[in-house]
C-alpha cells in the first residue's frame, strides 16, 4: 500500500484532525521528517534539537532540495532543547530520528518524561532509525509503565547530509516504509483493523506534507532489507575511511572536478575482490533471512538481494553528482558513537542464535567493535 505525493494533491486515506507531534532529532533525516509533517497542515510540530539548537533557534533550517525547492530559514512550531521540555503536551505521534546506541543510552532512557508524562494515553511512537531490534527496550518500558505500547517502525529510504549545523541537502525522493511493531514476530502478514488505523492515521500526515509512505503489513523483513544495505556499504566506508565513489566512480574527465574516484591501474582487483566480497556479504545475510522465515519475494529477502545491491550502489555512486556520505562515516569522522550495535551487532546475534555462520559480516563487527570501544574510551576521558 504505497502513497506518493503528487505536485501537491494528496490521494485521501482516511478523514483526520489537527494533530500534535514530536520530533526527537532534527538532523538531516529529522529535520526533512519534521519539514513535511508541518508542511500537511495538519500537525503541530514540535522539535527536540540538541547540538544544533541554537543555531535553528537563531536561523531556522535550510532545506536544499530539488524535490521540495530550496527552504530557506524554516522552523517547527515549537523547538526545544530536551525530551523533558517537551513533555509538556500530549503527542498524537512521537517521531523518533536520534541514532539507536543501546551501548550508549537506551531510547527508553531519552523517552522517560514522555513514557511517564501525566497525560491518559500514551502516545504512538514512530522509530526511523538504523538497525534491527531497535524497538524492544521502548516496547518493553511502555508496557512496564502500566501502558500497551504502539510503535510504528519505520525502514527510511533517502538520501541525506547535513552539510552544516543547519544545512540539510537532501536527495531527489525519500519514501517510510511504515508497519507496526510485533515483539517477536516476522511472519505475520496482515494488519489488524487498529493496526491499519494507527498506520493510516500517520501516512495521511505525510501524505499531506509531500512525502511518500508504503504501508506494509510486516516490517521486519523490510527493515532487514535496508539493514543489509547498511551492513554491507557502510562498513566499506567505515573500515576505509573512504565514501562509496572511491569503488564505482570513473576519474573526472578535464571538465570535471569531484573526488574520491577509483585509481584506474587498480580498478580491476576491486571488481576482482572488492565486489566479490560485498556479494559474500549479501549471500550470508540472505540465508539469515531465510532462517527468519522471510521468503523469497519482493516484499521478502530476493534470492537476488546481491545482484540488486551492487546494481544500485553502481547506479547510486558512480555519477559525477554523488554526494551522500552515510551516517556511520560522518559520526566516524566526527569521533562520536556508531551504530554498530544495532546494524551490525544485531544480525550477528541473530545467526548465531540460529546458527547461521557468516564469517565476513562477523569480521567487519568484529573491526568495527575496536573502533567504537575507542570512541568511547576517548568519550569518556572527556567526562
Amino acid at each position: 500500500m504505497t502513497y506518493i505525493a503528487d505536485n501537491g494533491k494528496s490521494p485521501r486515506i482516511c478523514p483526520i484532525s489537527m494533530q500534535d507531534v514530536l520530533v526527537v532529532g532534527l538532523g538531516a533525516v529529522g529535520a526533512v521528517s519534521a519539514y513535511i509533517l508541518k508542511n500537511s497542515g495538519i500537525a503541530r510540530v514540535t522539535a527536540v534539537a540538541r547540538s544544533n539548537y541554537s543555531i535553528v533557534q537563531d536561523r531556522g533550517i535550510d532545506i536544499k532540495s530539488g524535490r521540495f525547492g530550496d527552504q530557506l530559514r524554516w522552523k517547527p512550531d515549537r523547538l526545544w532543547t530536551s525530551v523533558a521540555e517537551a513533555a509538556d503536551t500530549q503527542y498524537t505521534y512521537v517521531v523518533v530520528v536520534t541514532k539507536c546506541l543501546p551501548d550508549v543510552f537506551k531510547t527508553s532512557e531519552l523517552l522517560e518524561p514522555l513514557i511517564h508524562a501525566p497525560f491518559k494515553d500514551q502516545p504512538i511512537y514512530v522509530l526511523v532509525q538504523n538497525g534491527l531490534g531497535i524497538e524492544t527496550d521502548l516496547y518493553q518500558a511502555v508496557k512496564h509503565a502500566g501502558h500497551q505500547p504502539r510503535i510504528i517502525s519505520v525502514a527510511m529510504f533517502v538520501l541525506a547530509n547535513q552539510i552544516g549545523p543547519n544545512i540539510i541537502q537532501l536527495g531527489d525522493q525519500e519514501q517510510y516504509v511504515c508497519g507496526v511493531y510485533r515483539p517477536n514476530d516476522f511472519t505475520t502478514s496482515v494488519n489488524s483493523e487498529e493496526e491499519l488505523r494507527i498506520l493510516k492515521g500517520f501516512g495521511e500526515i505525510i501524505v499531506k506534507g509531500g512525502g511518500s509512505i508504503d504501508i506494509v503489513p510486516e516490517i521486519q523483513r523490510r527493515k532487514f532489507v535496508k539493514n543489509m544495505t547498511n551492513v554491507v556499504l557502510a562498513a566499506i566506508c567505515l573500515l576505509t575511511r573512504y565514501t562509496l565513489p572511491s569503488v564505482f566512480r570513473r576519474p573526472p574527465s578535464a571538465e570535471e572536478n569531484y573526488t574520491p574516484y577509483y585509481f584506474p591501474g587498480t580498478q580491476p582487483l576491486l571488481e576482482e575482490n572488492t565486489i566479490p566480497m560485498m556479494r559474500g556479504m549479501v549471500r550470508e545475510l540472505v540465508t539469515l533471512g531465510r532462517a527468519l522465515g522471510f521468503p523469497d519475494s519482493e516484499d521478502g529477502v530476493p534470492a537476488d538481494s546481491a545482484d540488486r545491491l551492487i546494481q544500485f550502489s553502481r547506479d547510486t555512486y558512480s555519477p559525477a553528482s554523488s554526494f551522500h556520505k552515510a551516517s556511520t562515516l560522518v559520526d566516524c569522522e566526527k569521533d562520536v558513537p556508531m551504530e554498530v550495535e544495532v546494524i551490525w551487532g544485531s544480525v550477528v546475534r541473530l545467526a548465531r542464535e540460529r546458527q547461521v555462520d557468516m564469517p565476513r559480516v562477523e569480521m567487519a563487527y568484529s573491526l568495527l567493535l575496536v573502533m567504537q570501544n575507542q570512541i568511547l574510551r576517548k568519550a569518556s576521558e572527556l567526562t
